[in-house]
């Protein structure tokens, strides 16, 4: 990192808030959507249409705008990203119908598609070597603050202030980010290369890569979209006894910094199928013992580290795979991750309708079986080329 650039903890600290306040606009509706549906005259389901704009919005950015990363630095996309992001909460704020709502959810989502592959090749760009996972760990821990104060404090505000007022407090909020994020655009030299998501795609392990994030985030969506209907349904339990699963499993993911260390210790590669392994047993767990709602959210906690481990270790063997061509490959990251929020319902219905919450956590069970699986077989093949070259490779990340 150049000599003048500011101290780590304060780039670390900027990138969490920027995930941070991409992820709190991500899942706000769901909470607001009677306050938001009777100021526009607009019934709930109507009102979510907003966040499938917002939706489709960051996978279309994240594929075709977050190459442009590549050429022009991270940093530097990440702050056009930021403000564009801020001109949309403030439509989002001033929205005078629900057509006028779902657009600037639209520009929200376009806005969020091109920062977070930003993001994430930033944590990659600042992280001092031996302290990758550490770096990282602590940037991703911005999605913590979105699910457990974000959206927790944005829906208890919007109560008393108005959910316009929430938006706009995230608008500054953003524009305050936007400003402290100035050095990153001077940390990551734009190499000037070209890419492009067929270009990222022709990555080596690129295909791979893939695999290893829908064994990951579609696992994880799958079992989460249906620990609602489970506790309301299934246990007859209040809604306000069924948001406990978000904020208890949002703990132990955010707990999980503390044990990051870990993983660099123990090197990406061998760290990545127990960790895989583990995601399997806490999902089988959870499915024999779900009747007890207790032990569910005991489990949640060990769901909330391992998951947190998960994201940690894909965003390390991602952004390694090119770093010329980050940009494009984080795109492609987050567009798997926002088709796999796309997704879930569907095929979590079909276990949800068959066994209830066990079928879903055996599907998400089956998916990180197969990750840890990939995984092993990579790490084979790895150590397999170390053994015929002339000196030591250091343990990739996988």
């Amino acid at each position: 990192m150049p000599s003048s650039a500011p101290p780590l903890w304060i780039s670390i600290a900027t990138l969490m808030c920027a995930i941070a306040i991409v992820g709190t606009n991500a899942l706000l509706l769901s909470p607001l959507v009677q306050t938001v549906g009777a100021d526009l005259s607009a019934s709930p389901t109507q009102v979510l249409w907003a966040s499938s704009g917002y939706g489709l919005g960051v996978a279309a950015a994240a594929l075709l705008i977050a190459p442009i990363g590549d050429r022009i630095g991270s940093g530097r996309l990440l702050r056009m990203a930021l403000a564009v992001l801020t001109v949309g909460f403030v439509a989002s704020a001033l929205a005078p119908g629900l057509i006028a709502l779902i657009a600037a959810q639209v520009l929200c989502g376009i806005a969020g598609g091109a920062a977070l592959p930003s993001i994430y090749t930033m944590a990659a760009v600042i992280a001092p070597k031996g302290r990758e996972a550490r770096v990282v760990g602590a940037v991703i821990t911005g999605w913590t603050l979105s699910l457990v104060l974000g959206v927790s404090l944005a829906a208890w505000s919007a109560e008393f202030l108005g959910w316009r007022m929430v938006y706009g407090a995230l608008a500054a909020l953003c524009a305050l980010v936007w400003g402290l994020s100035a050095p990153l655009a001077r940390l990551d030299v734009p190499g000037g290369a070209t890419s492009s998501p067929l270009s990222a795609l022709r990555v080596p392990g690129m295909g791979r890569g893939i695999l290893a994030s829908v064994g990951l985030m579609l696992s994880f969506y799958v079992t989460y979209s249906y620990t609602g209907a489970h506790a309301t349904i299934d246990l007859g339990l209040s809604t306000g006894q069924a948001g406990l699963l978000p904020l208890i499993y949002g703990l132990g993911f955010g707990g999980a910094v503390l044990l990051d260390p870990l993983l660099d210790r123990i090197g990406m590669a061998r760290a990545t199928t127990p960790v895989f392994l583990a995601l399997t047993l806490t999902y089988v767990a959870m499915g024999v013992l779900g009747a007890s709602y207790p032990l569910f959210l005991a489990l949640a906690v060990l769901w909330g580290i391992f998951q947190h481990f998960g994201l940690n270790l894909l965003v390390a063997r991602l952004t390694a795979l090119d770093p010329r061509q980050r940009g494009a490959i984080m795109g492609i990251y987050s567009t798997t991750t926002y088709l796999s929020v796309f997704a879930a319902p569907f095929v979590g219905g079909i276990g949800f309708a068959t066994l209830g919450i066990l079928g879903c956590v055996l599907i998400s069970a089956t998916l990180t079986t197969i990750a840890a699986v990939e995984a092993l077989s990579l790490r084979r093949t790895t150590a397999l080329s170390s053994s015929h070259a002339p000196h030591d490779v250091p343990d990739a990340p996988v």
